[in-house]
């Protein structure tokens, strides 16, 4: 049975193992049909297959028209795009079992705390992070709709389309058309699902940990009075060996809390830094294409989509790091909110010790290089506009 915490997860890994983007996972307690696991084994390869292909011809087309910057900044912004999609989806082949180690860190009885508080905050995390999946890659799959569906309208008015990308087909006949475009539109679907759903996914992870250390708060806080309860309940109710237990429960759910915020950054570190590196250009190379074309048409709409799209993953990323970091600077003070004034010396030293070790909040970075924080969203925002009004001048 899914965990509260482990199923902030599940709509993330149904969708990645769907388009092939992340293995099945042996159940607990049992393993996987072995030839199950080899078949979609050799899916994810094909999918991987198929996206560095498309890749490779967006690449072939983008050295092609490097003289033409108009015909560049169509292919460009995508080709980035893609290029941060299979940095990740490479994460997810060569560290599966670290991957999988992260999933299960989340199912385990610190993250899955009983009491009505507790659940309600678990159960609000996790609707929340199935409302953000569907709405990510929905605005990625209306994107690649109307990527598609634009040539395909101006095929049929019987104009010349000039696909961005390279391919040896000569596509002016109809069945050859419709070949390519199928090719595109599957290409960039799978992108499109594939890489929201893992930036998604990420996110979630830090939502959840943000979750856990509104919990961990919540415990220190009422941490007394759980144990007055707790005591009282015990035939021999011993309260201070029940303040210390229970206050070496809150130790240990921080440090939980830490090893996976340390595993979250080194499995996925340098692919986040990838994407935050190369975000400032695909911004700047989708605004230049965006002005050049006309407020009504497909492309206008469906280019807004897509920088909407690029907003909204690096916002996901800058948004649950800040709230991980406040959080995590939060929990001196909630510590320090306790009924502490009357409690054991021995406990009073222990929290001293704890409030020494939460002075050294948990920040997470990409590539522990960039942190993730609301302060790097906008200066990726300014760095595009400046990115953008250097090649406006040079036109």
């Amino acid at each position: 049975m899914t965990s509260l915490a482990g199923g902030s997860v599940a709509p993330h890994l149904r969708v990645l193992r769907l388009v092939g983007f992340c293995r099945l996972r042996a159940p607990a307690g049992r393993a996987a049909p072995g030839l199950a696991r080899r078949l979609h084994g050799l899916y994810c390869w094909f999918a991987l297959a198929a996206t560095s292909f498309y890749v490779l011809q967006q690449g072939i087309y983008a050295y092609q028209e490097r003289h033409d910057m108009v015909k560049l900044s169509r292919v460009l912004f995508v080709l980035l795009c893609h290029c941060t999609c299979i940095s990740k989806q490479v994460v997810f082949h060569a560290h599966a079992p670290q991957i999988d180690a992260l999933i299960r860190s989340l199912d385990q009885p610190l993250f899955n705390q009983g009491g009505a508080a507790r659940e309600a905050l678990l159960r609000r995390a996790a609707a929340r992070a199935a409302r953000v999946l569907r709405a990510y890659y929905g605005c990625g799959i209306a994107t690649c709709v109307l990527w598609t569906a634009f040539p395909v309208i101006y095929r049929l008015q019987g104009h010349y389309v000039e696909m961005p990308f390279w391919t040896f087909i000569d596509y002016r006949k109809a069945f050859m058309f419709v070949v390519v475009v199928s090719h595109s539109f599957y290409a960039t679907n799978l992108v499109a699902v594939g890489n929201t759903t893992m930036d998604a996914f990420i996110a979630t992870v830090l939502y959840q940990c943000q979750t856990q250390l509104r919990i961990l708060r919540l415990n220190f806080e009422s941490l007394p009075e759980r144990a007055r309860i707790a005591s009282k309940e015990l035939s021999k109710g011993d309260y201070e060996a029940t303040l210390n237990k229970l206050l070496l429960e809150c130790i240990l759910h921080f440090q939980k809390i830490a090893d996976t915020m340390e595993l979250l950054q080194r499995v996925f570190g340098l692919a986040v830094l990838v994407q935050f590196t190369v975000g400032g250009w695909i911004l700047c190379m989708a605004a230049y294409k965006i002005v050049s074309v006309d407020i009504l048409s497909f492309e206008f709409a469906s280019t807004t989509l897509f920088i909407v799209c690029i907003l909204t993953e690096l916002f996901l990323y800058c948004y649950y790091g800040n709230e991980v970091t406040v959080e995590s600077d939060r929990v001196v003070e909630s510590i320090y909110s306790m009924e502490w004034l009357h409690a054991p010396l021995r406990f009073k030293k222990s929290l001293v010790l704890m409030m020494e070790r939460a002075k050294r909040p948990l920040r997470p970075a990409a590539g522990r290089v960039i942190p993730l924080s609301l302060d790097t969203f906008v200066t990726i925002l300014k760095s595009s506009y400046s990115f953008y009004a250097v090649l406006r001048q040079t036109k």
